[in-house]
């Protein structure tokens, strides 16, 4: 049976609209991978049974994420490379599905630039007069390896849809969380930070064990009279410490604690990242997300004050001078 692959694509697809797409393909699928922010490589393998047919699947995950709000269009192929460039090229709200022996066919006349290709490289095969995938296609491969090299080699392959059905899944999001409820009300700030200290200890025991580090921690406190309290804390950086943790949410006390009697009390950590080989990442492409990037200027900006914080925007790319290169801009928000 040909191996199918779906790829879920949101256009425009900002950090809320990813989240909620990926855990809603999660909760149907096993082994879900992340393209880019708000694309998806969906192995549908052996799902036939569960799931139905790759265009019945389609269907319904286009329709659970429209309840949600979120327009996504689908493509269905034996590779995740044709996958994503269906799903790219599909309408909102639509799936397509593609044959094994129809992929060729639709990949032919599209640009080679749709290919991971260098610009450089993709400007020296038109002056050879080869500017669809299947001109590039009909090269022999051999010669495009002594050519241009490996990646173009790798690229040749994708244009023959020679490409292993493979999806590096993302493991799906864990609750990581501790309740607590307390038979003595609590009503001192200093007797509240010490009660949240089993909570604090059983969540760093699940991230250790998992090797993970919170990035951020939900906090809800629940009151004998009238409703719960709400806190967020963004921890930076990430960490698996009990006692910066423990630090955090006192913070949070301190900022603002109404009076009231506490009965009770449930963390979660919202938000984890790898514990190890991670930095917050404010300039690498492959960094910290855009959200937590801003997070951290926004931190700085408040301990430095403003004028403080900046950005770089490379604006001549070919200068021969670093500081005629690029051009620096205050982050505000």
């Amino acid at each position: 049976m040909t191996p199918r692959i779906g790829v879920v694509h949101a256009r425009d697809a900002g950090i809320r609209v990813h989240t909620a797409l990926l855990e809603l393909l999660h909760a149907s699928l096993p082994r879900v991978g992340v393209l880019d922010q708000g694309t998806f490589a969906c192995d549908l393998r052996g799902m036939v049974r569960l799931i139905g047919p790759p265009g019945v699947w389609g269907e319904r995950a286009v329709a659970a994420a429209r309840r949600q709000g979120i327009g996504c269009a689908i493509g269905v192929a034996s590779a995740p490379f044709v996958a994503r460039v269906l799903a790219e090229r599909t309408p909102p709200g639509a799936n397509s599905e593609l044959s094994a022996d129809m992929e060729r066919a639709f990949l032919a006349p599209l640009r080679v630039n749709v290919l991971p290709l260098e610009a450089a490289l993709v400007e020296e095969l038109g002056l050879l007069g080869i500017r669809h995938i299947g001109e590039f296609a009909d090269l022999p491969a051999g010669a495009v390896l002594d050519r241009f090299g490996q990646a173009a080699a790798l690229a040749h392959a994708l244009a023959h849809g020679d490409e292993a059905p493979l999806v590096h899944a993302s493991p799906p999001r864990r609750r990581i969380r501790a309740r607590r409820v307390w038979d003595d009300p609590v009503h001192l700030r200093e007797q509240l930070v010490f009660a949240l200290r089993a909570v604090v200890d059983e969540v760093v025991a699940s991230l250790v064990r998992d090797g993970l580090a919170a990035l951020r921690l939900g906090l809800r406190l629940d009151r004998a009279e009238g409703g719960p309290l709400r806190f967020e804390r963004l921890i930076l950086p990430p960490t698996a410490n009990a006692a910066a943790l423990l630090r955090s949410l006192r913070w949070a006390l301190e900022e603002w604690l109404p009076e009231g009697q506490f009965v009770g009390c449930a963390l979660e950590a919202t938000e984890v990242e790898p514990a190890r080989g991670r930095q917050i990442g404010l300039f690498a492409p492959d960094g910290a997300r855009l959200e937590e990037a801003l997070a951290v200027a926004r931190h700085l900006r408040s301990r430095l004050g403003p004028g403080r914080v900046l950005r770089a925007e490379v604006v001549d790319a070919d200068a021969r001078l670093p500081e005629r290169a690029a051009q620096l801009t205050e982050v505000t928000s």
